[in-house]
């Protein structure tokens, strides 16, 4: 793992060829034939519609990381360290995705490696926290609606689970259940302080006067990276409803971008192209709008993400180390964008 950090543009060539080669064996699975008569007919102006919307998305999304890091008295981190450790954690060179970039942060900065990954996986809850309700009220009105072109094997996982699934993980979140979970051996462990991840979801919403722009943030997040999602898709020509479209999209992400590694290269094109095929779309067509959204969510982030890491790789290395990064290294990493 060391030695493969230390190769972040060989790591994010790799990443680059896992998703080129996901996109060349659908296309083949399903004929070059169809794959290029999908660009045959586009709708330009949707390029700079879905292009800005993801551009704003990374900036909501570190609205957002930045109030998560408060929590239970974490620190405050200072607007440009955010900035670098949210694109870093958005480039396609992190073997352990960019949840792992952010809990070496967070723990260098304050010396709490338990507390950052609560942290950590308190903000990875907040992120299903609205997109899995928002899917499962689409899977809902959809089967209410009735004669709709989504497979009902797709809508009634959402419609089932998510209810379900929610109500299990609160349950056992419980401090005094889930104190009684963590006390045995190490899977036990470990699952207790998952549920420590799942309790900040309610520490943030006890105290939503506090942390309302953890909310706001990742609500801004998912709208505006769902938006540059469907201009990718009216881009090539399709044009599925609000209600397709969040479905497609939440299936398609099946773990968030900043949990998967390499920035879910490979599986995320597989998985959206097929989601977007769940829905009624053929999958030539939704190939090519999949490529499309993953040029400027996961390609166009890669230069910026590697100029981010210089800065926050000597944290990264503190981190690793088992102590709190040195005052001058957490200097440079929050020094202003654009200062030496």
């Amino acid at each position: 793992m060391e030695r493969l950090r230390g190769h972040p543009v060989a790591m994010t060539l790799a990443a680059f060829g896992l998703a080129a080669g996901a996109v060349v064996a659908i296309a083949a699975a399903f004929g070059f034939g169809a794959f290029t008569d999908a660009w045959s007919h586009l709708y330009p102006g949707w390029l700079a519609f879905g292009l800005g919307a993801e551009l704003l998305a990374f900036g909501a999304y570190g609205f957002a990381y930045r109030a998560a890091a408060r929590v239970h008295s974490g620190p405050d981190l200072p607007s440009a360290l955010v900035a670098r450790v949210v694109m870093a954690g958005f480039g396609p060179f992190s073997v352990g995705g960019g949840f792992a970039i952010d809990k070496r942060a967070l723990a260098a900065v304050d010396g709490d490696e338990r507390g950052a990954t609560v942290r950590v996986l308190g903000l990875g809850v907040l992120e299903w926290a609205l997109l899995a309700p928002a899917a499962w009220l689409c899977a809902v009105v959809l089967l209410a609606s009735g004669g709709s072109r989504v497979m009902p094997s797709l809508l009634w996982p959402w419609a089932i689970a998510v209810p379900v699934g929610f109500t299990i993980a609160l349950w056992l979140a419980e401090p005094n259940r889930r104190e009684r979970i963590a006390a045995g051996g190490p899977v036990r462990r470990a699952l207790g302080v998952g549920l420590q991840g799942v309790g900040i979801l309610r520490s943030l919403a006890a105290n939503i006067s506090t942390s309302w722009s953890a909310w706001l943030g990742t609500a801004a997040y998912w709208a505006l990276d769902i938006a540059a999602f469907y201009g990718a898709i009216r881009f090539v020509g399709l044009q599925p409803d609000l209600g397709e479209t969040v479905l497609a999209y939440a299936s398609g992400y099946a773990l968030t971008r900043r949990s998967t590694p390499l920035g879910g290269a490979g599986t995320t094109e597989t998985l959206m192209t097929f989601a977007l095929h769940w829905v009624g779309e053929p999958v030539p067509v939704a190939l090519a709008a999949v490529l499309v959204y993953r040029v400027w969510s996961f390609v166009v982030p890669a230069v910026p993400a590697l100029l981010a890491r210089p800065r926050i790789e000597a944290l990264c290395d503190a981190a690793d180390a088992g102590r709190p990064a040195p005052r001058r290294v957490q200097q440079r990493a929050a020094a202003p964008l654009g200062q030496q």
